[in-house]
């Protein structure tokens, strides 16, 4: 009986054995299948990513280059109209400068400067007296630049038919 149980057992580690280098090979088999998958799974994705990456970067690379040209116009353009408006400005500067250079001795323009020369003492002087007195609010400081806006107008027009019908302009 004990011969008889160490024929099974050796029977049964030969089958188990037998059975487990099958196992063990269709192992190897199905890990080398599921390897070559894989492989050929990250070749196809890794060229995919390439492929990709090359699209992205030519896009990338024309919108670079589209954005550089346009700012380098805008650019350009910019510079050339800010020239132009310096050169405008500098233009009618010297135009008021001769302007004024040439009716220095204007009635109307020394009446001008004589008058705006008093206004703004005065206007000054009163607001400082009403701020002593703590009288200085809005209100009163509304109704002076209100004062002031009036007097500005009347005085434009009153200048502009002076200059046209008893001192023109040299």
């Amino acid at each position: 009986m004990a011969k008889e149980a160490e024929d099974q057992a050796r029977q049964t580690s030969a089958q188990a054995e037998k059975k487990a280098s099958e196992a063990s090979g269709e192992a190897k088999k199905k890990a080398s299948e599921f390897s070559e998958e894989t492989e050929q799974k990250t070749d196809e994705f890794s060229e995919d990513a390439a492929k990709n990456y090359e699209k992205a970067r030519k896009i990338v690379s024309e919108d670079y280059d589209k954005s550089k040209k346009y700012a380098s116009e805008k650019y350009r353009e910019g510079r050339e109209f800010a020239s132009e408006t310096k050169d405008e400005l500098n233009i009618k500067a010297r135009d008021t400068r001769d302007d004024l250079s040439a009716n220095r001795d204007n009635p109307v323009v020394v009446g001008n400067a004589i008058a705006w020369a008093i206004g703004g003492v005065a206007l000054g002087v009163g607001a400082y007296n009403k701020h002593v007195k703590g009288e200085l609010d809005w209100g009163v400081v509304g109704i002076a630049a209100g004062a002031v806006g009036v007097l500005a107008v009347g005085d434009y027009y009153l200048s502009q038919w002076l200059f046209k019908n008893k001192y023109p302009k040299k």
